[in-house]
């Protein structure tokens, strides 16, 4: 456990050193997931019952007008403990999970206070009951969410689609949440 955390804190340490503070841009987001299909084996899991919570950040930096890209660290944690099952590549069921990806966001400027943001995402995730790196799972998502600026940071809301594959196990979920943004 303990090098997994120092490993990630060396992954999270690069990131902010590859990128120039000046144009940094840091995104702290929180969503609300509504399953609406879940695939389970063995055990059968309702999509109702795998509603989750996912909250983290992303680090990006600006490569072209309305361009940025960069790295995320989230954390997805199940609501109902009878969907554990599904976080699960070895039979060992985890009601939460740490996930790590790359960022990409496209923003359509509507006028000088608030834009659309187009935001995809997809990395590795990790079981938390058991954390080892060959027990890894997969994210991946999109969405778009309506920005507005105020004085020194961003605030937005959206909802979007995601997918989590763990194994043979997988679910399929509509988050609907917000976000909050500060520039260098």
């Amino acid at each position: 456990m303990k090098k997994f955390l120092v490993f990630l804190l060396a992954v999270v340490a690069a990131g902010l050193f590859a990128f120039s503070m000046e144009d940094l841009k840091v995104t702290v987001f929180g969503n609300y997931n509504f399953a609406v299909n879940v695939s389970s084996t063995p055990t059968t899991v309702e999509a109702t019952a795998a509603n989750y919570l996912d909250f983290g950040l992303d680090l990006t930096y600006p490569v072209a007008e309305n361009l940025d890209l960069g790295l995320g660290l989230g954390f997805a944690w199940l609501l109902n403990s009878e969907a554990s099952p599904l976080i699960s590549t070895d039979g060992t069921p985890s009601q939460n999970a740490l996930d790590l990806f790359a960022v990409l966001k496209y923003s359509v400027e509507l006028d000088r206070e608030s834009k659309i943001v187009i935001r995809g995402f997809g990395g590795a995730s990790w079981p938390m009951e058991k954390i080892a790196f060959d027990r890894v799972g997969w994210v991946f998502g999109a969405g778009a969410n309506y920005t507005r600026y105020f004085e020194d940071f961003i605030v937005g809301f959206g909802a979007g689609v995601e997918m989590r594959i763990y194994g043979k196990n997988s679910v399929i979920a509509v988050p609907v949440g917000a976000n909050f943004e500060i520039n260098f």
